[in-house]
């Protein structure tokens, strides 16, 4: 259960569907994760295990044939004062309804994936950052003029003043990527969500931007929702962790937890698949073997199972795992650490701590 105090976002039970000509699609399969005030989260997981569906679910903002069949996603919306919560049920507002229009962009913000084609090529930068702010700030012209170039200028853009006036394609990538987080943070959101906002930049130009970041974050006490795959970018940005499998969350822990004790065989797995400046050269990169399945055939039992070092058979195809939370508010989703069914079941088994 959410403490409406200390959190912001509560999504539980998640179910997204795409219904297409080639049959349904189910892209979510029962997401929960909670974003405390103030911290970030690091989702992570292979591309098609539905980090970027559930930030669309979290904006009300998905593509014409998805639906979000089941679940429940709750903004917890402090008052002018900060002295009061009010809890906002995202799945039943209507997409296009005023309520949402006044969280999306001002409440809850997002940073799109790709900077290069986010911003429209035939309006100017001003423009852009303009119309997110007359939108949910009743300022003048002027003022909201004053506001944008403030909000380039924070983002460390040189020249603000004339980049308010420059069209995207006069920028470089990384100075579009700024300027989407100005664009972002303009109306002073409580709640961002980047997805994967450096996957297009030089290393460099990366590592500037996530100090930019976790030094805006630092400042405004803002919680953010870090999509990636970069294991490494996770290490640095984030609070907790969620990985993703296949529409689910199967861990959930602070970051620490996450690279000195995973528990489930696919963190670990990811972890192993991490390059480190101790591996022998010529040696070959630890992978996960297969790919990660269909979401329109979804294995039976646990998903992860076809591709899992530790499958037990009979067990891990035929029982679903349950959420299962341990020491430290460790929250794991395998059948490893289920002691009621390992209990019953006849095959030998290697304890899960010793493996």
């Amino acid at each position: 259960m959410a403490d409406n105090q200390n959190t912001i976002l509560q999504v539980e039970n998640l179910h997204t569907h795409f219904f297409t000509e080639s049959g349904v699609i189910r892209a979510l399969r029962g997401v929960d994760f909670s974003v405390e005030r103030g911290k970030v989260l690091g989702i992570v997981g292979e591309s098609g295990c539905g980090k970027s569906v559930t930030a669309q679910c979290i904006m009300n903002m998905l593509p014409g044939s998805g639906r979000m069949v089941d679940g429940k996603i709750t903004y917890y919306q402090r008052n002018d004062t900060g002295s009061q919560v009010e809890k906002i049920d995202i799945t039943s507002l209507p997409p296009r309804g005023r309520a949402m229009r006044a969280i999306r962009g001002n409440e809850i913000a997002m940073i799109f994936q790709e900077p290069m084609t986010s911003l429209d090529p035939v309006y100017t930068v001003g423009s852009q950052l303009m119309e997110a702010i007359t939108l949910h700030q009743k300022v003048t012209k002027q003022e909201g003029k004053a506001i944008a170039i403030d909000a380039l200028a924070k983002v460390n853009l040189p020249e603000p003043a004339r980049m308010f006036d420059a069209y995207p394609h006069q920028l470089s990538g990384g100075q579009r990527q700024r300027v989407m987080i100005a664009i972002a943070l303009s109306c002073n959101p409580t709640l961002l969500i980047a997805d994967e906002p450096t996957t297009a930049l030089d290393v460099t130009t990366q590592a500037q931007i996530l100090d930019l970041m976790r030094a805006l974050q630092e400042e405004t006490h803002m919680s953010i929702i870090f999509i990636t795959h970069d294991l490494g970018v996770v290490a640095e940005m984030c609070d907790e962790v969620a990985v993703m499998y296949l529409g689910k969350v199967v861990e959930q822990t602070n970051v620490d937890t996450t690279f000195h004790n995973p528990k489930h065989p696919y963190t670990r797995a990811l972890l192993r698949s991490i390059p480190r400046l101790t591996d022998d050269v010529e040696g070959r990169l630890d992978v996960i073997k297969g790919r990660v399945p269909d979401p329109s055939v979804v294995p039976s039992g646990c998903a992860f199972h076809p591709r899992c070092p530790e499958v037990i058979p009979g067990l891990c195809n035929v029982h679903t795992p349950k959420v299962i939370t341990l020491d430290g508010e460790q929250r794991v989703r395998c059948l490893l650490y289920d002691d009621k069914l390992m209990a019953r079941s006849t095959t030998p088994i290697t304890p899960a701590e010793s493996r």
